[in-house]
């Protein structure tokens, strides 16, 4: 009976083990550079729903309503993800200045490469392109950029029930 109450508990979606797997990608596409979490939420936000802050893109994810909320409730999942792949020695966690910051060790490239599904060949793509154009800006710089449009998709959904 224990086993069958548990199995109910479990989500196949935006668990910790998918979100470590997105984080340690994008930690391989930055790699040496390391980040702390609010950043990684961030990073992991922009790889997975790129065409809201890039039109010309394409999302990972579909663009289901409420999205910009997943930002404020993702740090507990994605922390449980680095504590799970910091256990397997797939992601280094560093005490530094700045605070506690996670970089991806020797071992993920190995690891990812070995993954073959399309979702991980996207996934690798999207980490790829929101390293290269935000992987420089602070936390601050990345909440003002994305604030406007995540209000932005709020409000288009709301005009959508409306109409």
């Amino acid at each position: 009976m224990d086993i069958m109450e548990n199995s109910k508990n479990i989500n196949p979606f935006n668990n910790s083990v998918e979100a470590g797997l997105r984080i340690l990608t994008i930690l391989n596409e930055a790699f040496p550079k390391s980040f702390d979490l609010q950043n990684l939420v961030y990073l992991d936000y922009l790889t997975i729903h790129s065409a809201d802050i890039d039109k010309t893109t394409e999302s990972l994810h579909p663009a289901v309503p409420y999205r910009s909320g997943e930002i404020m409730v993702r740090g507990s999942i994605i922390a449980k993800g680095l504590n799970l792949f910091v256990a397997k020695n797939l992601i280094e966690k560093q005490y530094n200045i700045k605070g506690i910051e996670y970089k991806a060790t020797e071992n993920a490239m190995p690891f990812l490469e070995s993954l073959e599904e399309i979702y991980s060949i996207e996934l690798q793509n999207r980490a790829k392109w929101a390293i290269d154009k935000f992987s420089r800006h602070t936390k601050q710089e990345l909440k003002k950029i994305m604030t406007p449009k995540l209000s932005e998709i709020d409000n288009e959904f709301n005009i959508e029930i409306l109409q």
